[in-house]
């Protein structure tokens, strides 16, 4: 069983409606936005030097780049890297998305690599896109959909911002969304959390990475 990292957050009264509601259902959802899919595809977000930082404290992390997470990034670095050698043992196709921003004239300025810990290997698509979604002026629904996939497995950042828009877009152009926890982080912790717990309500299934490792592996079972 999912142990819910938002509990903390909640009240008591909140938790009674969770159970009334039936969101907290193992096994089955009581809402036709959450499922999973058989054919994934995994999305990872915006790993980048300007995103992750160096592996200290963020408020270290923040003098070199003031948007950089620091190890906050780098605890998810620790399951990203072997999930994603996990999902290439089993051929789940991987792509990457950069964000590039409006005050970087160059889009190769080293700034915006992404970090050598979770690069793309040869042959994966890396999509460069302007605003949150990685839907949103992209051709990531065209390959979704040629690849004749019916799911997305996100990682990466922030789970608040490009994740979260990611997740909504896929749920409404009708793709089962996953979001393996440990995989997922944000600079502010309650962020992260809510942006979570909201998801989980209404667009995605939000598992542990292992959970997701055995639902990859029983696909072909």
């Amino acid at each position: 069983m999912t142990k819910r990292i938002w509990e903390d957050l909640l009240t008591e009264r909140d938790k009674q409606v969770i159970s009334a509601a039936g969101y907290d259902q193992e096994g089955a959802s009581s809402w036709e936005s959450r499922g999973m899919g058989t054919n994934p595809m995994v999305l990872v977000i915006d790993m980048q030097r300007l995103v992750v930082g160096a592996d200290e404290p963020i408020l270290d992390a923040v003098e070199e780049y003031r948007t950089a997470m620091g190890e906050i990034a780098w605890n998810a670095i620790d399951h990203i890297e072997p999930f994603l050698a996990f999902a290439r043992e089993r051929d789940v196709p991987v792509t990457y998305t950069r964000v590039v921003p409006s005050s970087y004239d160059d889009p190769n300025h080293e700034d915006l690599d992404i970090v050598e810990a979770v690069e793309p290997e040869k042959g994966e698509t890396v999509i460069n896109k302007s605003y949150a979604s990685a839907f949103y002026g992209t051709d990531l629904l065209s390959r979704l959909v040629r690849g004749g996939h019916d799911s997305v497995i996100i990682v990466g950042n922030s789970t608040s911002g490009c994740v979260r828009a990611t997740a909504i877009d896929a749920q409404q152009n009708g793709f089962n969304v996953v979001l393996p926890q440990e995989c997922l982080f944000d600079r502010i912790e309650a962020s992260h959390k809510i942006a979570l717990m909201d998801l989980w309500m209404k667009y995605a299934e939000v598992l542990e990475r292992d959970e997701v490792e055995s639902w990859v592996e029983g696909i072909d079972a």
